[in-house]
């Protein structure tokens, strides 16, 4: 579990983004970042936090790009995994004076303790110390590598390609911190709000069943625009406004700002998941937007099999 709990912001939570406008920014994981001053190009990879490292393989140019570069740039810096363990599952502990009892009816209570001693083997007499949040992003991660069994957060590319670059003594940067993370994860939605979100979640998971697959497929074809049209769709747990500009436009601009001097120091390799590349507010457009040639580098195309 500590392992899952290091995944990074993962797509399956990443919140929907807004419509596109001018040249849509679609077909492609891998972008080349070039002009505005840039001596030498960089670029930027979609990632899937949960995808196997052999997906790489069906993505043209890859590669080479991630060894052309002299930094590797991520969400965050991955390096010390044991201190950030520690530091998520303290931000994840529930508060002392609140229980899970005082989150939820007594219905709910017992419906969400059955469905997690059915699920891990373990309900609210274990997991009730955690946050309702962390509790939803550890099952969501888990239930989503049932549902696709292909999927293992070990062989996470943001974290392999962390690791390459270590190795080859490049450098490696973040564009946030854990903590930063942890703010966009457990301080936007009160508990409360949390809880009941949770137990909306277990309530649909035949619809969380049919939005990872889709979520798969679409990654595969390197679809961003049916990855944001079909997070745009009404769901039956919809996000509250602020937990989507908390988990996507706001780290979106923060980025946006950090990028083009992390640039112009050396030509970087960006891997960050792939939603934080779409939409008005996603990285391609802004990078563009701040002057930036930004262009796919092939279309992506996949023969693996899929999950039906």
């Amino acid at each position: 579990m500590r392992k899952i709990l290091l995944i990074p912001v993962m797509v399956i939570f990443v919140c929907a983004v807004s419509a596109q406008s001018g040249v849509e920014k679609t077909g492609a994981l891998l972008w080349k970042i070039s002009g505005n001053g840039l001596a030498h190009p960089s670029y930027i990879f979609g990632t899937h936090h949960l995808f196997p490292l052999s997906f790489l393989d069906s993505v043209p140019g890859v590669r080479q790009a991630f060894a052309a570069s002299r930094q590797m740039v991520g969400e965050l810096v991955m390096g010390d995994m044991t201190a950030m363990a520690v530091e998520l599952q303290k931000a994840g502990m529930m508060p002392p004076d609140s229980t899970w009892q005082m989150l939820l009816s007594e219905d709910d209570y017992r419906f969400v303790d059955e469905q997690l001693t059915a699920f891990f083997g373990a309900g609210l007499q274990v997991l009730g110390m955690l946050k309702p949040a962390m509790v939803s992003m550890t099952f969501t991660v888990m239930f989503y590598q049932r549902t696709i069994p292909q999927m293992n957060p070990e062989e996470a590319a943001d974290l392999w390609f962390q690791q390459q670059a270590v190795q080859k003594h490049v450098p490696v940067l973040g564009l946030e911190t854990v903590q930063d993370q942890i703010d966009a994860l457990f301080k936007v939605a009160a508990l409360k709000s949390q809880a009941a979100d949770f137990v909306c979640a277990l309530k649909n998971v035949d619809h969380l069943e049919s939005s990872a697959k889709r979520m798969n497929r679409m990654y595969r074809s390197a679809d961003l625009n049916g990855l944001s049209e079909m997070l745009r769709e009404e769901g039956p747990c919809p996000m509250s406004a602020e937990q989507e500009k908390a988990l996507n436009d706001n780290r979106n601009k923060r980025w946006l700002e950090k990028l083009p001097a992390i640039m112009s120091n050396q030509p970087s390799f960006i891997a960050v998941g792939c939603l934080h590349l779409a939409g008005e507010q996603g990285l391609l457009v802004g990078l563009e937007k701040a002057g930036y040639k930004v262009e796919a580098e092939k279309t992506q195309r996949t023969t693996e099999p899929e999950s039906k």
